[in-house]
């Protein structure tokens, strides 16, 4: 059987490596070999837990806060870590050649981890990638990787040459230079989607290899206050702003249920009551969604999607522009609002209408009709069948 390298290099949380654990469970039984190479190894502890999996560190380069520039674009996403600096890319890529020659695996599966992509090339070993929409880019058309639609065209060329010299720079004459930066993408052998085309980011044309959400299954229960009315989940984080939410939510009257882990203590007691507690830690997040009549979430990718297949409606206040391009997604199927941290008049705007008006409901359930027969395992099976045909794994 193959030795396969599963990299997680970009990206925070327990979103980016669940999914690659629950995709290891199948490769595992099918006697393959992996080791991990992930960006936050107290993260890893905690999700690979149980698995018969080695994993290391991932090489990584610190950046300052005036290095960061706008996010309209992959390139210029790319370029905020690290790869508009060719020194700094040629440090990660070369730790990541390192990695990757010392553990000779057969084939990688990337999640997120664009370095390392560079370093399979340079290294002539194959890879697939996987994750959402806006981590396995379409490289179709010219606008590659376009998130802010009025974004120039020529500014956008610009930021991708400036990316592109970067990263033919490090590639130097060990390989052929690459023509575009989709050029990195269009090298990987297979993509594995982990959401419904639907909910795709960039709304790419071609819905072949979506595989729909896949979230761990929790066995605790959702204990709900003992008030009547609609059910409320909020899924938050602690960020400035974030109080006149839990300010709104703690007033409605309505048995609210939040989950807010940077909120601790004496700081959840002004929107602590009887109708609106906060969680101590995660429960089944399906329960959740079947329970509630809406959900408030900072367009989180796959809590939002299991409550769409719960046919429930979410009001959302995206962070950052991934969050954005999906909340978007969501209202343009008309079962969602958006609004930002700092605009909470239109927060209570949109939970008001989300509580109010059945379109967003009814329009939540047209989608969980179309997905009535996911099958998440199913999926995952059938994911992992392909992702061996495609990068021809014994």
């Amino acid at each position: 059987m193959a030795h396969l390298v599963v990299g997680w290099e970009l990206g925070h949380g327990m979103g980016h490596i669940m999914p690659l654990r629950m995709l290891a469970e199948v490769l595992l039984e099918k006697k393959h070999r992996l080791t991990f190479i992930v960006r936050d190894v107290a993260v890893a502890r905690r999700a690979l837990e149980g698995l018969d999996v080695a994993w290391l560190q991932t090489p990584k380069v610190t950046y300052r806060p005036w290095e960061l520039t706008r996010t309209d674009c992959y390139s210029q996403l790319l370029g905020n870590v690290g790869f508009r600096d060719a020194e700094k890319l040629a440090s990660t890529v070369n730790g990541w050649c390192g990695l990757l020659e010392a553990l000779n695996p057969d084939a990688a599966l990337l999640e997120f981890a664009p370095s390392a992509m560079i370093a399979c090339y340079l290294l002539d070993i194959p890879f697939a990638l996987q994750g959402n929409g806006f981590f396995c880019p379409p490289v179709e058309g010219k606008n590659f990787g376009t998130m802010k639609e009025k974004m120039p065209a020529a500014q956008r060329e610009r930021e991708d040459l400036m990316l592109l010299e970067s990263i033919n720079h490090v590639i130097g004459n060990r390989r052929p230079s690459l023509q575009s930066v989709a050029d990195l993408y269009r090298l990987s052998r297979h993509s594995v989607l982990t959401s419904f085309a639907e909910l795709d980011h960039f709304c790419r044309e071609n819905s072949d290899g979506f595989r729909g959400v896949w979230v761990p299954s929790v066995p605790v229960a959702p204990k709900w206050p003992k008030a009547t009315g609609k059910r409320v989940f909020a899924y938050l984080n602690g960020r400035p702003g974030v109080d006149r939410v839990l300010a709104m939510l703690s007033k409605t009257g309505l048995p609210t249920l939040i989950y807010c882990p940077e909120v601790q203590g004496k700081f959840r007691a002004p929107f602590e009551n009887a109708h609106c507690q906060f969680l101590d830690g995660l429960v089944d997040i399906r329960k959740l969604a079947q329970q509630s009549d809406l959900g408030v979430f900072h367009g989180n990718h796959s809590s939002t999607a299991i409550f769409m297949l719960a046919g429930t409606p979410t009001m959302q206040i995206p962070l950052y522009m991934e969050q954005l391009m999906f909340a978007r997604r969501v209202k343009a199927l008309g079962a969602g609002e958006i609004a930002t941290l700092d605009q909470p008049q239109r927060i209570a705007a949109g939970l008001n209408a989300l509580l109010t008006r059945p379109e967003y409901k009814e329009n939540a359930l047209r989608f969980s009709e179309r997905y009535g027969d996911y099958d998440q395992q199913a999926s995952i099976r059938q994911a992992a069948g392909e992702m061996e045909k495609a990068l021809n794994l014994p």
